[in-house]
């Protein structure tokens, strides 16, 4: 259980290349996988900075679930939330443009992770550009070009690891996500 901080949960694939699959934060159950099924570990976490975690060892983990219910089911919940962002990855990558997806992943890291930084929203993990192209789904220089013009447009700030959102309207406006999540959100 990550009690504070971010890690970065990455796979490497069979020619050896390491792709980001997600991104965890205080709250969040990591490696319960592995302590439900008793299977090897499908990926790597690694800290993005200071982290403080609880570890439970699989007979631990495994006791707790069967005395509380309530536990249990907050880890179906978990697990469940992870299989739809996956299965919701699978039906974004073929069907919408590189610009919608970055849009989404630009407003899920900002909703879950963001700081308010004067009249902006930082974005609290430090991503690079090739582990930003493999949580959207697309190419280094295709997610390049798309932020490039989110710059351009002044919907965000970049630097170095750093993704910083100053129009939450217009990135909204560009996820096709609806005035619903619009009014949820900014509020």
């Amino acid at each position: 259980m990550l009690i504070d901080g971010c890690v970065k949960v990455t796979a490497t694939t069979e020619n050896g290349s390491v792709v980001l699959l997600a991104i965890r934060a205080g709250g969040d159950l990591v490696g319960e996988f592995s302590s439900l099924d008793g299977r090897p570990r499908s990926a790597t976490i690694t800290a993005a900075g200071p982290v403080l975690v609880r570890r439970l060892s699989q007979p631990t983990f495994i006791k707790l679930l069967r005395k509380d219910s309530d536990l249990s089911l907050a880890v179906h919940r978990a697990v469940v939330g992870k299989l739809r962002a996956v299965t919701q990855s699978r039906i974004e990558v073929p069907n919408f443009r590189v610009q919608t997806r970055l849009a989404r992943v630009l407003f899920e890291l900002a909703t879950a992770y963001g700081e308010a930084v004067e009249d902006d929203i930082v974005i609290g993990v430090a991503l690079t550009q090739p582990e930003l192209a493999a949580l959207v789904g697309a190419t280094e220089p295709s997610v390049h070009k798309e932020l490039a013009r989110l710059r351009r447009e002044g919907i965000i700030g970049t630097g170095y690891r750093r993704i910083a959102i100053h129009d939450m309207h217009g990135l909204i406006s560009l996820t096709g996500l609806g005035r619903s999540m619009h009014e949820e959100t900014i509020g």
